[in-house]
Order: structure tokens, then sequence, then C-alpha cells
């Protein structure tokens, strides 16, 4: 009796042990509890493309989802990736607080109050536009893009209309111009000018290298583009004149703060004009700290003007101060 029992649970016991390893399988879920991974600040893969300032709320925006943000002006820093990982071209922030970042394949997000990121199809599911500048201007959302990309939203960014140019083109930036009307940098040395609020366009081709960027100080405009493109207008942009070009550089930015004109593009390109109509007078300036990388954005702040590129850094009086650092 002894022996038939002990024959029979050896020939059971495979499929019982089968059994327990299949009721395990299916319906325990083992827990793993790993310890905390301290993610770096900054990762050696990072450049930013744009940043904004809100009070002392400041954010800087680039490669792979990186948004780094503080809430102290830029003394300490904390950082978070946008879903999706898509390169990210540009921030905004409206006076009340809402905050717009945009990116590749037509990407756009706005923050929402619990501080998650919610995605808007602005340019549908399908978009492959990369978007590659937003600001805020006279209580509208911005954003322009490749393709003739031109988006505008209220100050909300919860509805977004289509305003693009019909034209394969890329629009690079977008601003304010002298009185009331909106200006676009673009490719193929163009300059598109609005004055109905952007429902219709005029084109002005200044050159042949694409035009990055404009700015203007009362009536005097500056634009600046590749291979150190440079347009001055002193009439609020009625006309332009090329102004002979001091760098070789591709200038991606302009800017005037506090009495001088900036400019700053790839290598390392940083130059400065104490000139009211910044025709000539302009000097390189390398202040201690600053690389030879591209730097794509100059952004005034009531501290200094904030310089966004593989650096984020304050540029005050002859100094830059750098904002983020790799120790932090």
């Amino acid at each position: 009796m002894l022996e038939s029992t002990l024959s029979w649970a050896g020939r059971l016991s495979p499929w019982l042990i089968i059994g327990a390893l299949s009721y395990a399988a299916l319906f325990i879920k083992p827990t793993v509890n790993p310890p905390p991974l301290n993610q770096p600040l900054l990762e050696t893969r990072d450049a930013f493309f744009d940043a904004e300032v809100y009070d002392q709320h400041v954010w800087a925006v680039g490669q792979n989802g990186a948004l780094l943000e503080s809430l102290d002006g830029g003394a300490s820093w904390s950082r978070e990736e946008v879903p999706g990982r898509d390169n990210l071209q540009g921030i905004a922030v409206s006076p009340e607080g809402t905050v717009v970042v945009i990116g590749n394949r037509g990407r756009l997000w706005v923050k929402q109050a619990d501080g998650s990121w919610k995605e808007r199809l602005a340019l549908g599911e399908d978009a492959v536009a990369k978007l590659l500048d937003v600001t805020f201007i006279d209580g509208h959302f911005w954003v322009v893009g490749e393709i003739g990309t031109l988006l505008r939203a209220d100050a909300s960014a919860r509805e977004w209309q289509q305003l693009s140019i019909d034209e394969d083109v890329t629009l690079n930036s977008i601003v304010p111009g002298a009185h009331d009307d909106l200006w676009i940098a673009a490719e193929f040395g163009r300059l598109l000018h609005s004055v109905d609020g952007g429902q219709t366009w005029q084109e002005q081709e200044l050159g042949s290298e694409s035009l990055r960027a404009a700015h203007f100080n009362g009536p005097v405009g500056v634009a600046v583009g590749n291979r150190g493109g440079f347009y001055l207008s002193e009439n609020a942009g009625r006309t332009w004149r090329e102004v002979p070009p001091f760098t070789d550089e591709h200038l991606y930015d302009v800017t005037f703060h506090q009495g001088r004109w900036i400019t700053t593009g790839d290598r390392g390109a940083l130059y400065q004009s104490r000139e009211a109509v910044p025709a000539r007078g302009w000097q390189r300036w390398s202040p201690d700290g600053l690389d030879k990388s591209y730097h794509s954005r100059l952004l005034n702040t009531d501290r200094g003007v904030l310089l966004i590129g593989k650096q984020v850094g304050l540029l005050s009086a002859d100094e830059l101060r750098l904002l983020i650092k790799e120790n932090q």
C-alpha cells in the first residue's frame, strides 16, 4: 500500500510543480522596489534651443524632450521630460502664466493646472512640419515652422487656428514690429510682414541666405541670418538695406537691451554694438566662460540677456554668468 501511494505521488509531483508554476505566472505579479535613480541635471547630449522667464520662474527646453525649470531665477534647477521625447524647439508663457511648448513633427503641448502636459493636435495627427518658434504677442500665442506653418491661439492656448502661408517655405521666427504689426524671418532671405493680425502677409526678399531672426527698437529694425547676413531698417520696416557682414558665421538671433544691440550665432559668435542705428561699431564679445558652440536665442530679462544654446547663461554688463552647470 505504501509503495503504491509513493508511486502515484512520484507520478503526480511533476504535474503539481507545473501547475504551481502556471498559477504563479498567471496570478502572482512580482513587485520590485529598486532604489531611486538620481537623474543628472545635465546629460552629455543636452543642447537647448529656447528659454522663457516669468517672474522668478525660468524654463529652458531642448533635445529629446528635455525641459529644465527653475523657481528661483536660475539659482537652482530641476529636470523633467515632456512626453514623446521629441526635440523641443520653443517655449512661451502668457502674462497669466499659461505655458506652451513646441517641437518636432508638429507637436505642441500646454501645461495644465496640475503640472502635467497636454498635447494639442494643432496640425493634426499626421503632421510632419517641425515647429520652430513660439511667442506671445498682443494677447495671442503665435507659432511658426516648416512648410509655411503659422498657428495662432488666444491666451488660454485651448483653440488653435491655422493661418499657414500657402507656400513651402520655412518660417524661422515671429516678432512684433514697431506699430502693432508682425514680422516673420524666413528662409531664402525672405521677410514677411502683416498689419492685420496675420490674416494677410506682404513679402520682401532681402537676399538669398535664410533669415533667422528680427528685432525692432522703435523704428530701427535689424534682421540677421546665415553667413553673417545683416539687414537694417530705419523706418519701421518700410525699407531695408544690407549691411556688410562683420562675421562669416550664421547669426541666429538679435536683440536690443539697455543701450546696446547684441547678436549671436554659430561657433561662439557673439557681437555687440552701442550704436543706436547699428550699421557699424560691431565688436566681438568674448566674456569669460563663453564656449565655441552655437547659441540660438537671446531673451531680454530684467537682470540681463539670457543666452541660450549649448550653454544657458545671463549676459550683464561685460560678464556671462552660467546658470546651468554640470555640477548642480
